[in-house]
């Protein structure tokens, strides 16, 4: 298991349920946003979907790099909105060239619900995608990257 930072101590229900959703009792994958309590458990996987299991929001999704971009599951029902910034991270840093493998995420996290909830979600999706590319990052450049999202992607509509 691998686990940025590599002193974080992720909260034991995003353990659980990565163990429920995985079906084995540690994810390859835990990542921490930089400054806040927003977590991913998962890892990458072989084809070119995303799939995200909310537990926060009782809810999944599956996207690829297309769909995301219009806001739009594989089935092409609209994107739950909880699940618009994690996409539109994929989107923005795909069409970047950042080539990010397919992955099954878990996500929670420990702050109040609202923006800042949500925005999070981004920010820990972008540190999830820079560390299963090992592409190097700074808080300052999740920031930069999530607040691009927010005007391309979630804000427009």
């Amino acid at each position: 298991m691998k686990t940025i930072p590599e002193d974080a101590n992720p909260p034991i229900r995003l353990l659980m349920s990565a163990s429920r959703v995985f079906g084995q009792p540690q994810p390859e994958w835990i990542v921490q946003a930089p400054g806040r309590e927003m977590w991913i458990a998962g890892a990458p996987i072989d084809d070119a979907t995303f799939t995200i299991e909310a537990e926060d929001f009782d809810g999944s999704t599956t996207f690829t790099h297309r769909s995301a971009k219009s806001q739009q599951t594989i089935r092409k029902r609209p994107l739950p909105v909880w699940a618009r910034y994690p996409a539109g991270v994929v989107a923005y840093l795909g069409d970047g060239g950042m080539a990010i493998p397919g992955f099954h995420i878990v996500l929670l996290g420990d702050e109040p619900a609202g923006p800042r909830y949500t925005f999070g979600l981004g920010l820990v999706t972008a540190a999830f995608c820079h560390a299963i590319t090992d592409s190097d990052y700074t808080e300052r450049k999740l920031m930069d990257v999530v607040e691009q999202v927010r005007r391309k992607y979630v804000d427009r509509g």
